[in-house]
Order: C-alpha cells, then structure tokens, then sequence
C-alpha cells in the first residue's frame, strides 16, 4: 500500500483504519518507503514529521495503557499532560498559523482534536494516579482518548495529504 493510499485510508475513517491498526508495526511499514536511515522522503512536510507525528501517537496510547497497568511510570503529572502546547506536533499547530486557506481550517481542527486528546490522556493518568484502574482502561480503550486519538490521526493524514497536493488539485482530500 502506498504512502498516499495508507494516510488517505486514516484521513477518510475507512474500517480496519482504526488506531488498533497502528499498533502493529507490520500497519505502519506499509506506510511507504523508507531510507537506509529509516525516514520516509516526503514525510516533512511544513517542519513536521507526519509519519513520526502519527507513530508517536500510537506509542502514547501504549505508554499510557502501561502506566494504567502499573507497568511504566508518568513522565508528567497529568496537570502537564493536560498541555496541548508542549509536546512536538502542539509546538508545531500553535505555528502553523502560517498556513492558509483550506489547509488553516484543517490545522484548526487538528489543533481542537489534538488538545482532547491532550485532556483525555490526563484524565486518563488521573483515574490511574486515584487507584481507578479500570475506569482509566475504559477511557483509554473506549472513552474520549480513544476517540481522540483517532480523530488526531485522521486529522494529521488529511493535513498531510492537503499539503502535498499539487497546485491545480485543490479537494483531492474530501
């Protein structure tokens, strides 16, 4: 599966595009090409790593299932988690206010989508840090996280595709 077909598949919430498909990384190398050095040309798009920004998202929702089994510990307290602007891809949304047209409305979006999954996963450590376990493995499986989680990969893949459209091929990505 191509690049554009793989990140057009998340963007469009095709079934089997879930975030249960990215955690295998058999779903992710089928992402595209990579280089000897394991970075995929023309995943850099505006100074944002799409591919990286999408894979991360994937092993936070791992860490945070660890943590909510007691297998890992916080790296922050969940008053910090709860920062959208912090972490790399929030850096990047807060600066992208370059980008116009079309492509500021998606950045908008995944800017939304980005900050709750940002309070989700602080609700997330929260439940975890008060003893409520399952109710924290509820929320990550099914809750807002969840929800989040997949809206901010299909954002990322809808904004990664809208960016590499050629000039005179505006709406490829509705």
């Amino acid at each position: 599966m191509g690049m554009f077909a793989w990140l057009r598949k998340h963007a469009q919430g095709v079934p089997g595009a879930d975030d249960t498909a990215l955690d295998t990384d058999s779903a992710f190398a089928e992402a595209g090409p990579q280089t000897r050095f394991g970075l995929r040309p023309g995943a850099t798009v505006s100074g944002l790593d799409f591919y990286q920004a999408i894979d991360f998202q994937r092993r936070w929702k791992l860490r945070l299932a660890a943590y909510v089994r007691g297998e890992a510990r916080a790296r922050q307290p969940w008053r910090d988690i709860a920062r959208d602007d912090r972490c790399e891809l929030g850096r990047w949304l807060y600066q992208a206010g370059l980008l116009q047209g079309s492509n500021a409305v998606l950045v908008q979006r995944l800017r939304e989508q980005h900050a709750l999954l940002h309070h989700a996963a602080a609700e997330i450590v929260r439940l975890a840090d008060a003893g409520q376990r399952d109710a924290a493995l509820q929320a990550l499986r099914q809750g807002d996280f969840a929800h989040a989680s997949h809206a901010t990969v299909a954002g990322l893949s809808e904004l990664f595709i809208a960016l590499n459209e050629p000039a005179g091929e505006p709406g490829r990505h509705h």
